[in-house]
């Protein structure tokens, strides 16, 4: 396990924003969140526990180590990902059920999430970790959600913005309403602020650096 003099404060962080997204029912036992932390080399990630009064197990792995599991696969593959939720998203999940994508329906949305949450039919990690390389922030599995964000505090918005488009869409569909798409030049300024803050993100973290919060739409 790696030891640093602010790991504690690390770990409080990353266990009051799980303790967050549990409470509003968004992720559940079982589900994971992480965090980047580069100047460290290092992820750390926690697991959601199945009742309050369980004391959280906070794992840490080196960056640079061989790839293991899900959550270093991405962190190797996307630099501007700084933070990771995966678990079953009660909206999101039911898009994979309803083997549905997403498309650019909020502006909110492709400001910040991409222009697509892709349904991803998932039949190896290549498969998967080719998908991710189009630099979308959510995505659909077969059993699960991904969400990312460039930092902590990112991704806790990601996953709510996630959540509340795909519960309007998905009702949408099933009222059978005709959805309307994001004109195609909001589409290009609201996706082109992401790819700059991705751009941003990624360069700071292979300087070893966290990314910062954009202020602004």
């Amino acid at each position: 396990m790696l030891t640093k003099v602010d790991n504690a404060q690390i770990e409080t962080a990353l266990g009051e924003a799980a303790a967050r997204l549990a409470s509003k029912g968004l992720l559940v036992p079982g589900d994971t969140l992480s965090q980047r932390i580069p100047e460290q080399d290092a992820f750390v990630s926690v697991q959601i526990s199945a009742t309050r009064d369980v004391t959280p197990v906070f794992e840490w792995a080196r960056l640079s180590a061989p790839r293991q599991g899900l959550h270093h696969r991405i962190y190797s593959a996307r630099p501007d990902v700084g933070a990771i939720a995966t678990g079953a998203l009660p909206w999101t999940s039911r898009l994979a059920r309803l083997d549905l994508s997403m498309p650019a329906v909020f502006d909110e949305q492709v400001r910040h999430l991409g222009i697509e949450a892709k349904r991803v039919n998932v039949r190896s990690m290549e498969r998967l970790m080719e998908a991710l390389s189009n630099g979308a922030n959510a995505y659909c599995l077969d059993e699960m959600a991904l969400c990312f964000g460039m930092n902590l505090e990112r991704l806790l918005m990601n996953v709510e913005i996630l959540e509340k488009c795909a519960e309007s869409f998905i009702l949408a569909q099933a009222a059978r309403d005709k959805v309307k798409r994001i004109p195609w030049l909001i589409r290009f300024i609201a996706n082109g602020r992401l790819k700059k803050d991705q751009r941003d993100a990624a360069a700071r973290h292979l300087r070893g650096e966290r990314s910062i919060m954009k202020a602004g739409y």
